[in-house]
């Protein structure tokens, strides 16, 4: 009886596998189209030591005394901006966390524009309320941006995750906006780089 099932078994793993790819290739493209109109706020992990964008937290004092990057990461960071370059989407404006792996992630991906620290997008604090009221200005920075290009945030997982709720890719950017009415922020699409 199990061999009646298994060439059906087999065709629905196969329409399910493929109605993925097809979604997420819709959901990449949708983003890419909307950052190439500008307006959005682009979120992007910092890439780490190993080369993968990652969450990785660095206490480190002098970033231009420490290399954070593998090659690896730095080939990874420099594709990055390559191909929003290629897409020809502009970038206005670049704000990192102070961790020397996100400001070095930043300086080789958008090198063109300079990277502002902004605090709030460091590691979070480990008290609620200090979460809550991080994840609030980094709001207030997204609904406060009027520019025809677009904002990058260089931040990592966990802000990504409490702005948004969602977990990125260790090579994926979610592009959001401001919030729209009952959100408190606006997911506008995920763009997966690899």
């Amino acid at each position: 009886m199990l061999k009646q099932f298994r060439p059906w078994l087999i065709c629905a793993l196969a329409l399910l596998q493929s109605t993925f790819a097809v979604q997420h290739t819709y959901a990449t493209d949708a983003a890419w189209a909307r950052v190439q109109r500008g307006g959005y706020t682009i979120l992007i992990q910092g890439a780490d030591t190993s080369g993968a964008l990652s969450p990785s937290i660095d206490h480190s004092i002098d970033c231009s005394a420490t290399q954070t990057l593998s090659d690896r990461g730095r080939q990874l960071a420099q594709k990055l901006g390559a191909r929003f370059a290629a897409r020809g989407v502009r970038i206005e404006k670049v704000l990192t966390s102070s961790t020397c792996n996100a400001r070095e992630t930043a300086r080789l991906s958008f090198s063109s524009v300079p990277a502002e620290i902004y605090k709030p997008l460091d590691p979070l604090p480990a008290d609620d309320v200090g979460k809550q009221l991080q994840t609030e200005q980094i709001r207030a920075a997204i609904a406060g941006f009027k520019g025809l290009g677009n904002l990058v945030m260089m931040t990592d997982r966990a802000n990504i995750m409490a702005l948004t709720g969602v977990t990125p890719r260790p090579t994926e950017a979610v592009v959001v906006s401001k919030a729209e009415e009952g959100e408190t922020i606006h997911i506008a699409g995920r763009i997966i780089f690899d």
